[in-house]
């Protein structure tokens, strides 16, 4: 069996680990950068690398697209003269700012009739190599991919759960990395986890309601890619998006603050403009992730975050 993974990113390896423990797999690395191939030919015998798009998804059994999603769009347009009806599991996460699409769109829209699931769950990048229990999310309603996912990834080390919502999962993977950096600010701020986990329960209850408005299965939220994720990104300094958060709670300079986004990948930044403009444009009211928008690109304090907190309250929704 042949597996294609798009994209080189320390979560693309992540995975292409846990595929190489299996029996006849060969595992192909794309990168649209022949420098980054040829270094890591040297690097990684187990693993073919190429620049080629064509060489690496020809014949491939399953496509695994592992890049951001702001160059995902463009990747797919290069991809179409090549897709020959390849199954595609996407485990990029986020929301692309110019178009309002999740990636499970943007693949729709690029590849006709393709054949795609969505993967997300709480699984950094290092414990997945560590080898330790972790779980991940599948959302897929192709049979063909669940299969295929099941036999060449799932282990005594991953497991895998099965639902059809594609959009659950694409949801909970995007919004948690905006919801992360809201809890670092409180964090970085020195409130007590009563606080803390006062704002995560608020969090989880905006992308629930998400979820539901865009027409996904709100139980999702109860998933490996909903509460698990969403807890793991929020809560652990090995998250850049809530060691962000924590930097502006703790009122470091400007220009650290600054600094530290240039040198990260911070996926929470792109998603919380976008899903801002999500929100307008499906006229759904989204506070928590709107007061966060504000925060980080219209100079708004980390304190109106806490203000917002006292003016809400779980308990009104639980009676709707």
């Amino acid at each position: 069996m042949k597996v294609t993974i798009l994209g080189c990113g320390v979560y693309g390896f992540a995975l292409a680990n846990h595929f190489l423990g299996k029996d006849n797999i060969r595992v192909f690395m794309w990168s649209k950068f022949q420098k980054e191939v040829d270094n890591l030919r040297s690097k990684y015998l187990s693993i073919t690398f190429t620049s080629d798009l064509e060489e690496a998804t020809k014949e491939s059994d399953l496509v695994v697209i592992a890049i951001p999603v702001a160059f995902l769009e463009e990747t797919m347009r290069s991809y179409q003269k090549f897709y020959q009806g390849q199954d595609v599991l996407i485990a990029s996460k986020g929301i692309d700012v110019k178009t309002k699409k999740f990636a499970y769109e943007i693949v729709q829209e690029s590849l006709t009739n393709s054949s795609i699931g969505v993967i997300s769950g709480g699984t950094f990048a290092k414990d997945m190599n560590e080898k330790k229990i972790m779980g991940l999310t599948l959302g897929t309603s192709v049979t063909r991919i669940r299969e295929k996912v099941k036999n060449s990834l799932e282990s005594k080390f991953l497991k895998i759960q099965y639902t059809e919502d594609i959009i659950g999962v694409s949801v909970c993977g995007a919004v948690k990395n905006v919801m992360a950096i809201g809890f670092g600010m409180l964090d970085g701020a020195n409130y007590p986890p009563s606080s803390r986990f006062f704002f995560l329960t608020e969090a989880i209850y905006e992308i629930k309601y998400l979820i539901e408005q865009l027409g996904g299965n709100p139980d999702t939220i109860m998933s490996y890619a909903g509460i698990d994720d969403i807890m793991m990104t929020c809560t652990s300094s090995q998250s850049r998006n809530y060691t962000l958060g924590k930097m502006i709670g703790e009122n470091r300079s400007a220009i650290e603050v600054e600094e530290y986004k240039k040198q990260t990948t911070i996926e929470g930044l792109g998603t919380s403009q976008a899903i801002v403009l999500l929100a307008k444009e499906k006229e759904v009211l989204l506070p928590i992730s709107s007061m966060i928008f504000q925060i980080l690109y219209e100079n708004k304090n980390y304190m109106d975050l806490i203000h917002l907190l006292e003016r809400k309250g779980a308990v009104t929704k639980l009676n709707n």
